[in-house]
């Protein structure tokens, strides 16, 4: 097996346990219509043919349509066949990407999880590899941060009025605020992300940090993402006057330090000091320091049920060694490209 098929194996096996849930089968396909990687579920594995006889019209239709309309740029179709939902989005200009899910499955929880996974394989293929991570983090967002299945529809019916409201969007900016009490990593989380470094130092933020990090979604090179990200200061000194940076901000991570409870139990503080100024704003809860596993003090399960009860978003990562940082801002960037694009 080649290395690129060992990446791909690997990737689409992470992708398979985030979204077991849902998900009966991934397929890679080149432009061909050659069948490059595949991943079941244990359960489906002998229904395999059953699933693919299913799809196979639709499958074959949808790859000549990508093939010869969308080379090199955005391609995206989702498909209902009897007992299965389809999504297929073009992961480069070499493969397709086709994922298949139950059909009661709710489109905005998955399409942010497609557009990553296509991402990855575009940049496996294309032997971009260096910065890649093949872990999928475990993510699932909800309406007010994702593509509804309302506007995929509209934009299935309507791709060309979208692709030129997207031409008048060059330059997309985020405000992201990122909270939690003093040395939880917030600093070297940021730093992970934008600078894909960690540094050991530990320098605590005096009022507030801000970082930008351009970059942008594969099949919309055209249209720059830029993320403000605002590291403030946790320390209770800077506390009254820190509401006045949350406005304007398109999201919020919470951090905590999964090896110092105390830290967890100041989340809901947090959660409610954001609440008071933007209660709609989307929050993801995050327990950092993954790394130090084995002085954990705090749950995995307890860190869902808490975001749970709160109404947030879930995530463990670690700055250290980079597991889920990258690609948890790139999910928000890609829920919010999509909810901006398509106003």
């Amino acid at each position: 097996m080649s290395n690129i098929d060992e990446q791909l194996d690997i990737l689409l096996d992470n992708y398979f346990k985030v979204t077991k849930e849902f998900t009966e089968a991934v397929y890679i396909f080149n432009r061909d219509g050659l069948l490059l990687q595949k991943k079941t579920s244990p359960e489906e594995e002998r229904n395999i043919e059953e699933i693919y006889g299913a799809i196979a019209g639709t499958v074959e239709t949808t790859l000549k349509r990508i093939t010869s309309e969308y080379v090199g740029s955005f391609g995206l179709g989702t498909f209902d066949v009897e007992d299965y939902r389809l999504i297929f989005l073009e992961a480069g200009v070499e493969a397709i990407l086709l994922s298949v899910f139950r059909y009661d499955v709710e489109m905005n929880k998955v399409l942010p999880y497609c557009f990553l996974i296509a991402e990855k394989i575009s940049k496996i293929l294309e032997g971009e590899t260096k910065n890649i991570s093949l872990t999928v983090p475990n993510l699932q967002l909800g309406p007010e941060i994702s593509l509804s299945a309302k506007k995929i529809k509209s934009l299935k019916i309507n791709e060309e009025q979208f692709n030129k409201e997207l031409k008048k969007k060059k330059n997309l900016r985020f405000k992201l605020i990122v909270l939690g009490d003093p040395s939880v990593g917030k600093t070297t989380l940021i730093n992970r992300f934008v600078t894909n470094q960690f540094h050991t130092e530990y320098k605590p933020t005096l009022g507030i940090s801000i970082t930008n990090q351009e970059y942008y979604i594969q099949g919309f090179e055209d249209n720059i993402l830029n993320f403000m990200i605002w590291d403030l200061a946790g320390q209770k000194f800077f506390q009254r006057v820190r509401k006045a940076y949350y406005k304007g901000a398109n999201a919020a991570f919470i951090a905590y330090d999964i090896t110092d409870r105390k830290t967890f139990e100041s989340v809901e503080k947090w959660n409610k000091d954001i609440k008071e100024v933007l209660p709609e704003i989307p929050i993801i809860v995050l327990g950092n320091k993954i790394d130090l596993n084995k002085s954990r003090k705090v749950s995995t399960d307890e860190g869902i049920e808490l975001a749970s009860k709160l109404k947030c978003y879930f995530l463990e990562s670690s700055a250290k060694s980079g597991e889920n940082v990258r690609d948890a801002f790139n999910m928000i960037g890609i829920g919010l490209f999509f909810v901006q694009a398509s106003n």
